[in-house]
């Protein structure tokens, strides 16, 4: 059992109040932590703190000041069976929280030995700022398992006491229970299992503290110095104990009192004693009086009266064994005195004081004397030699220890040693008891330490409790110390976990398309149906209703008259159909859709049938081309890298050079052209000659007499102008800035001409077109008088930002029958010109010289001549999907050259043309 009183007597001289807390420290990060601050003294239970129904706690002290203080630990290890070494124990300076690493720290768990149960105790000795006891996972083990095996649940515990002592000026409580720390720590040494406990403040002797006063002055001595060559030595007093703690018994007792004077009057003497008390098995005696007195009732006395009295003289020993009497003459000691007449007869002697070997025999006397005798003289007492014939045993006995030897390491944990020799016991006495060598630890030097993890904590429970979470687990870094090498790698790790499949309630799916009316007019009603996916894995069903209705076909009945009738058409059969609706039936085999046709009434309201369109077929090979595309741009928009664009290009000019067979076939084309051009802005395609030949060439064969009736119909529902125009633009504006070089770019077809001018803003010149002189150049254009001048103020002024290495990219367009297509013509109007488009990019803010624009009339005797361009602006503010823009003769000025020739001055950049008056007469 731990000695209480001790403790007690520790406490009461403890300058500070004691404090024990339980927090969550940032250092730790375990589920509990206890945090031991400004406590000097202390003992716990691992039961305490380390319970078996927990995990990865943790128990800190903190040293109030490692420059004044050291800890010292004293641990009583289980009794059980160490399953694992699931308690590591160590010191450190800090703890950093972002890096998960310990500064300055060194394990003890090689002192301790804490699973090792060849010695039941463990000592300590720390000097940084927190010591730390920390329950860890063994590796590999993901659940926490009983820490110890032993067979009764008391084995499993082991305890601790710790004790902070000043470095300087340790009170006195302290040094004892340091000393008695000290003496079985190193009782306990071995080579295997060094002393914790390298240096104390303390002056230990024994496990017993010496007095500094009385250590200078010599009156604290060992056993061992109060006695020389079996004598023990006068006025020398030894420690009531001897190292074991057992009372030691050799030596002389304490004087007794004064006893009564022997006279009342006329000089008397008092006489105090004491006692020897050697070892018998020792055969030790004692140096020295065994008595000593002192006069006392010196006043005369009366004369009359006659006074005897019985007194003793003073006694004394003879500590010299039986062969050195003959000695004691021949050096000039005084022989006894005999005969003295005031004496008494000396008794007989005693028996002999030991049964082997050599021992003592003692008379004595009485001295017997009145006032008119002399004074005794001589000794009352005797001592002489006797000898046994049996021979005593001679028990072992130890020299004195070595010096501790020098540390075996020079720097980092080392150990020293020092021993003592035994003098072999004789005539069968006992051996030497205690250890021949003591062994302790010692640090003379810091030797770097490189920073090592620590083992992995178990995971920590899934982020989710059900579908899929991550599980995280953590480490802690060891240093490094005193220029060591930081840690490598993570100190932290994830993983997916999935515990189960999470509940999923029932969702309902977009409600399926409205079913026919039940009525065709007059009122009726549609249902539509929904459907719900799931519940899954015990999730809630879907809420609401599955079915849902509305009201249908409220106008009322048609009368027979506004009813289309049944009609047979190419082979194609029209059912009945209200005015109002459309009927539609399959496109032909060769193309994909539906043909429309729309029931109208008339202006006396009689329902008739329109002319089928084919707005909605696309022929298959125009179809094809189209999902080609598509899946090409689909790859650009994500960055991929593609080829086979210039085939797909190369087959719509062969299929579009016969004409589209339907108004279908041109919408699709003019949407391949669109996705064409997002395709040249990337990556994905670098546009060659031959491909901007090929789309070029598309849009004239689109723009051929044979699909004139096709883009009426178009008109009538889909693109115009608006489209084309725009298309053109953006082609420009990416060819343009793709050309390499700063030249001029002409693409000549049957109904258009296109020039792209790619310039630098420092070297800018007047721009013509069309160049008639340009090789390859179609005799409709040599022959036309149509032309437009392109200032190079235009790209010098009215421009944002420009310097001298800006590049201007500017497009051109002659088309030759776009008028038609445009269907401008009106009763009394008609587009008396060809459309000559101009674009520049980066756009200018305005024109400071406007453009010059000359045009050849297309009908003689036409009238009123009036310049028109095509306005982006007109429509911006309107609700509809289409891309605004119309005609204007807003920004144009008209000047008449003569008869047959018209010049504009315009100032802005769009697409132009003349539009005249018609003659009664045409």
């Amino acid at each position: 059992m731990r000695s209480i009183g001790s403790a007690l007597n520790l406490l009461l001289v403890s300058p500070l109040y004691f404090v024990w807390t339980v927090v969550a420290l940032d250092l730790a990060q375990t589920p509990c932590t206890t945090l031991v601050q400004g406590k000097f003294f202390g003992y716990f239970s691992s039961f305490a703190v380390f319970p078996l129904n927990s995990s990865l706690c943790s128990w800190i002290i903190q040293n109030p000041d490692p420059r004044r203080y050291t800890l010292y630990m004293k641990i009583l290890k289980p009794t059980g069976i160490c399953d694992h070494q699931h308690i590591r124990t160590y010191q450190f300076d800090s703890f950093l929280e972002s890096t998960r690493t310990y500064l300055g720290m060194e394990s003890f768990d090689d002192v301790l030995k804490l699973c090792d149960g060849s010695t039941r105790y463990a000592f300590l000795q720390s000097n940084k700022q927190f010591l730390q006891m920390k329950q860890t996972a063994p590796p590999g083990v993901e659940s926490w398992p009983v820490r110890w095996k032993p067979t009764k649940a008391q084995e499993r515990d082991f305890s601790v006491e710790y004790l902070v002592v000043g470095n300087r000026n340790p009170s006195k409580a302290a040094c004892q229970m340091l000393c008695k720390w000290l003496d079985a720590c190193l009782a306990i040494s071995s080579s295997s299992h060094p002393c914790g406990i390298m240096q104390t403040p303390c002056s230990c002797s024994g496990g017993e503290v010496l007095d500094q006063t009385s250590e200078i002055l010599g009156l604290t001595r060992k056993k061992e110095d109060c006695y020389k060559d079996g004598i023990y030595l006068e006025n020398c007093m030894s420690s009531p104990k001897d190292s074991s703690g057992a009372e030691f018994l050799g030596g002389w007792n304490s004087w007794s009192a004064w006893g009564d004077c022997t006279k009342d009057c006329g000089g008397g003497l008092q006489t105090r004693m004491r006692t020897c008390k050697p070892l018998p098995k020792e055969g030790l005696v004692c140096e020295g009086v065994l008595e000593e007195g002192r006069l006392c009732n010196r006043k005369a006395c009366n004369t009359n009266g006659r006074y005897n009295s019985r007194s003793q003289s003073l006694r004394s020993t003879d500590n010299r064994k039986r062969e050195d009497t003959d000695e004691l003459q021949h050096y000039g000691y005084p022989a006894p005195q005999i005969g003295d007449p005031a004496a008494e007869e000396w008794s007989p002697w005693s028996v002999c004081s030991t049964t082997c070997g050599e021992g003592w025999q003692t008379r004595t006397r009485f001295c017997v004397s009145s006032s008119y005798s002399t004074q005794c003289s001589g000794p009352l007492r005797e001592q002489r030699q006797c000898n046994n014939s049996a021979v005593c045993p001679v028990h072992g006995t130890w020299d004195e220890w070595s010096p501790w030897s020098l540390c075996s390491s020079t720097c980092g944990r080392g150990y020293r040693d020092r021993t003592r020799t035994c003098k072999p016991p004789q005539f069968g006495g006992n051996p030497c008891e205690g250890p021949e060598k003591q062994t302790k630890f010692c640090n003379i030097a810091l030797c770097p330490v490189d920073g090592n993890w620590n083992e992995w904590s178990s995971w920590s429970s899934c982020s989710a409790s059900c579908s899929n979470g991550t599980q995280q687990r953590t480490r802690e870094c060891n240093g490094p110390s005193y220029g060591g090498a930081e840690c490598q790698g993570h100190w932290v790790e994830t993983r997916d976990c999935f515990l189960r499949q999470c509940p999923v309630d029932g969702k309902w799916q977009a409600w399926g398309v409205w079913g026919s009316c039940t009525t065709t007019c007059g009122g009726g009603t549609q249902r539509r149906d929904r459907m719900c996916y799931g519940p899954f894995f015990g999730g809630e069903t879907c809420q609401g209703p599955k079915e849902e209705y509305k009201q249908c076909n409220d106008r009322k009945c048609p009368e027979p008259h506004e009813i289309c009738d049944e009609e047979s058409l190419a082979s194609v059969v029209w059912k009945e159909t209200p005015a109002g609706d459309a009927a539609a039936v399959r496109c032909p085999r060769n193309a994909t859709g539906l043909i429309l046709r729309r029931c109208i009434l008339d202006e006396e309201g009689i329902a008739y049938w329109e002319p089928p369109t084919y707005i909605k077929c696309v022929s298959i090979d125009y179809r094809n081309i189209q999902m080609m595309t598509r899946e090409h741009l689909s790859k650009a928009q994500r960055g991929l890298m593609g080829d086979g664009l210039s085939e797909v290009l190369q087959n719509l000019v062969e299929i579009s050079q016969d004409g589209t067979s339907y108004s279908g076939d041109l919408l699709s084309t003019i949407d391949v052209l669109r996705n064409m051009t997002e395709i040249f802005r990337r990556a994905y395609h670098s546009p060659t000659s031959g491909d901007v030949q090929n789309f070029v060439q598309i849009i004239s064969n689109l723009l051929s007499e044979e699909n004139r009736d096709k883009w009426e119909e178009a008109q009538l529902i889909g693109p115009n102008a608006r489209e084309l125009f725009r298309l053109v633009e953006d082609f420009i504006d990416v060819i343009g800035f793709r050309m390499k070089d700063f030249r001029d770019s002409y693409q000549v077809t049957d109904n258009l001409v296109l020039g792209i001018h790619k310039l630098p803003a420092n070297a800018a010149t007047d721009i013509t077109f069309p160049m008639k002189g340009w090789r390859g150049m179609v005799d409709w254009a040599k022959n036309s008088e149509d032309k437009v001048t392109v200032s190079k103020s235009i790209l010098s002024s009215g421009l944002t930002e420009t310097d001298d290495s800006s590049v201007f990219v500017v497009g051109t367009v002659l088309y030759r029958n776009v008028g038609n297509i445009l269907s401008l013509q009106r009763n009394s109007t008609v587009l008396n010109s060809k459309v000559i488009s101009v674009t520049v990019k980066p756009f200018p803010r305005s024109l400071l010289t406007p453009l010059e624009i000359e045009f050849s009339h297309l009908y003689n005797g036409t009238t009123n001549q009036t310049c028109i361009l095509w306005d982006k602006t007109i429509g911006r503010a309107s609700a509809s999907a289409s891309p605004p823009g119309a005609w204007s003769w807003r920004g144009c000025r008209t000047v008449p050259l003569d008869a047959s020739r018209t010049k504009c001055l315009c100032d802005r950049l769009s697409a132009f043309a003349i539009l005249a008056q018609l003659s009664p007469d045409m």
